[in-house]
């Protein structure tokens, strides 16, 4: 059976809005970007149940993009949502400082913090993400999440 081109087309563009709809990374994938001017909030999935005295457990970050500043170095800031207060648990730079996707074939990047040992910050419900100049105004910068966990 022979199709018309433009059915063909049809039929890709029904497909592609499909994956759009039931795809967890494209529905979120603003509020898992991070930039200089808007800090990403994520809710931490995978949660595993872990004492207070788990000092083993720990925050892991799976990172899928990154845009570097036109105006310098950023530094990621790790923050958690302790309650009442927001701890910060820790920093990181990508290395070297180039863009990346997974998208376009690259592997994504994992970084790793131990949770406090505030008992009130042992059960995070979120890890507040944010992009720091470190010099210039850290323009252009952004930072894509696919997960956060604690394993």
């Amino acid at each position: 059976m022979r199709y018309h081109r433009w059915v063909l087309i049809a039929i890709r563009a029904a497909a592609l809005s499909m994956l759009r709809i039931v795809s967890p990374v494209q529905a979120n994938e603003s509020d898992m970007r991070a930039t200089t001017s808007k800090p990403a909030t994520i809710t931490i999935s995978s949660r595993a149940v872990h004492s207070s005295a788990d000092t083993s457990a720990r925050v892991v970050l799976t990172v899928t993009g990154y845009e570097p500043s036109t105006s310098g170095p950023v530094t990621t800031v790790v923050s958690l949502d302790c309650g009442s207060n927001v701890r910060e648990i820790g920093r990181f730079g990508i290395f070297p400082n180039k863009a990346f996707s997974v998208l376009d074939g690259a592997k994504p990047q994992r970084f790793g913090f131990p949770l406090p040992d505030d008992p009130s910050c042992r059960q995070p419900q979120t890890v507040i993400i944010r992009l720091e100049p470190q010099t210039g105004g850290g323009s252009g910068a952004s930072l894509t999440i696919s997960d956060a966990s604690i394993e």
